[in-house]
């Protein structure tokens, strides 16, 4: 238990001692910004095709009439 303790102590002392030398500065960490502009395009790459759909066969399909009302 004493060495648990031990190692519980340790990583609080060492966790604060980080945490306060950053702090004691008093800057901020300058914060990345970002340079990507969206949508993103490329000057050698053909435009976009819009794809019509095509029906699966190339005559009408039609069914019988039924009788009576659903």
């Amino acid at each position: 238990m004493t060495i648990f303790a031990g190692f519980a102590l340790a990583v609080v002392a060492l966790g604060n001692g980080n945490s306060n030398t950053s702090a004691a500065s008093g800057d901020a960490a300058p914060r990345p910004q970002s340079t990507v502009q969206y949508p993103i395009r490329f000057d050698d790459s053909p435009p976009p095709r819009i794809v019509q759909p095509r029906p699966t066969v190339s005559y009408p399909v039609r069914f019988p009439e039924t009788e009576g009302v659903r």
